[in-house]
């Protein structure tokens, strides 16, 4: 037989980027304490090097140390690399179904004459179990969402995928071209095993480093996320949906409306009930937004105690219904302080993507409907009518003298008035 490929040359090559990853995975752990993964990572990488290490020792025969302890170790470390994306997307570890495989290659290589003194069964069973493991680590990938979002996942699932099939394609091979002699060894091997020895190394090549750059993607996300989620009321922050809003109306300019929506009397509550209390009620009142639109909405808060919400496809109907029902939500709630019971109310908005060109126009023109909500008594709803002067819509009836100065209000005007103060 010709070699192309040296095997334990390579075998050496494997275990030294093992030894390089388990390094690296470690010292990031070290780093980053609360990253259970790159702990299993590590010690996932490390078993694999030490069973490495013991199967270059194998000699002709059966030995318990390289033969069954080597293998479990090998497989062990792939089932502790599944364990680590399970940690890494936050699923419950399985450690059971992890020492299955490890467990039962010892049993079955210790206890079976026929398993111990046949090359070709312990290849068909170690085969089979490296197939399962790399199977479940392909399935976990494709399996959750959170991996879907990191480009690098899909080299993982690739990889392992592969590694798995190759691995049962041994049972084959084997079976039609046997080994020869002790493989740790040097003794020349048929060109199958050489080339399936290095996708080996190539594989722990390719995992190491497909799983650094799934770490660092989710970081970058983490980051990107952060900034761009404001931090009390978990909801997207101002830049961030000003960005989504120009995206809808730059794709949809005919349709949707907006919301503005302005806690009535914050300052008041701040002041009488404490800063921490205040805090409460945003994040109360981000609680009613979230679940009050519909699941394509866009929602944000704007700052203080503004929010805001698009609506992509609502019409005039909709949006009052749901912009009232947002209203009735925050009055009907109650809050429980040091200082008593206590009850808050908003007032919206409304303006609608069909009349405006641009992202100023429409959250101008939701501004001044704002505006005459709160100047007409607060609590209450209104929307620019067809040509473009806010009216009332739904809650608290304002006074008709109020009523009639409003409805000559046009938003340039509107817009144009003093701003009501912050915490109006």
């Amino acid at each position: 037989m010709v070699d192309i490929l040296h095997t334990p040359t390579i075998m050496l090559s494997s275990f030294v980027t093992l030894v390089i990853f388990a390094a690296f995975f470690g010292f990031a752990w070290r780093q980053e304490r609360k990253s259970l993964e790159l702990l299993l990572w590590s010690l996932a990488f490390a078993i694999g090097a030490v069973g490495f290490v013991l199967l270059t020792l194998r000699g002709d025969g059966y030995n318990f140390i390289t033969i069954s302890l080597g293998n479990a170790l090998a497989v062990l470390g792939l089932a502790m690399i599944w364990l680590g994306l399970r940690a890494f997307d936050n699923q419950p570890l399985k450690i059971a179904s992890a020492l299955v495989g490890p467990l039962l290659w010892i049993v079955v290589t210790y206890s079976s004459d026929y398993v111990r003194e046949s090359v070709t069964s312990r290849i068909v069973l170690y085969s089979i179990l490296i197939f399962a493991y790399s199977a479940l680590i392909a399935h976990e990938i494709f399996r959750s969402e959170n991996f879907r979002r990191l480009p690098s996942s899909y080299i993982v699932a690739f990889v392992f995928a592969t590694h798995g099939l190759l691995y049962l394609a041994r049972i084959p091979l084997i079976l039609i071209w046997p080994l020869a002699g002790n493989t740790a060894a040097g003794t020349s091997q048929p060109l199958w095993y050489q080339l399936l020895t290095f996708e080996l190394f190539f594989h722990s090549l390719a995992g190491g480093f497909a799983f650094f750059a799934m770490v660092k993607e989710r970081t970058q996300q983490r980051y990107k996320l952060a900034s761009e989620t404001d931090a009390l009321t978990g909801v997207p922050n101002r830049r961030s949906f000003l960005a989504q809003l120009e995206t809808h109306l730059a794709t949809q300019p005919a349709k949707g409306a907006l919301l503005y929506l302005d806690i009535d009397h914050f300052k008041v509550i701040n002041d009488r009930y404490g800063h921490a209390v205040g805090d409460q009620v945003l994040v109360e009142f981000a609680g009613i937004l979230s679940k009050a639109v519909p699941r394509d909405a866009l929602i944000a808060r704007m700052g203080g105690e503004e929010f805001a919400a698009c609506l992509p496809q609502a019409d005039r109907a909709d949006a009052i219904a749901i912009a009232d029902s947002i209203r009735t939500a925050l009055e009907a709630r109650r809050l429980s302080t040091t200082k008593g019971v206590l009850s808050a109310t908003v007032s919206i908005g409304i303006a609608f993507a069909d009349r405006h060109e641009d992202v100023h126009a429409i959250i101008s023109a939701a501004d001044a409907a704002l505006y005459a909500a709160k100047a007409a008594g607060r609590n209450s709803v209104w929307s620019e009518d067809p040509s473009g002067v806010p009216q009332f819509a739904a809650g608290s009836i304002a006074p008709a003298e109020t009523a009639a100065t409003l409805l000559s209000l046009s938003p340039a005007r509107s817009s144009a008035a003093t701003r009501r103060p912050t915490g109006s």
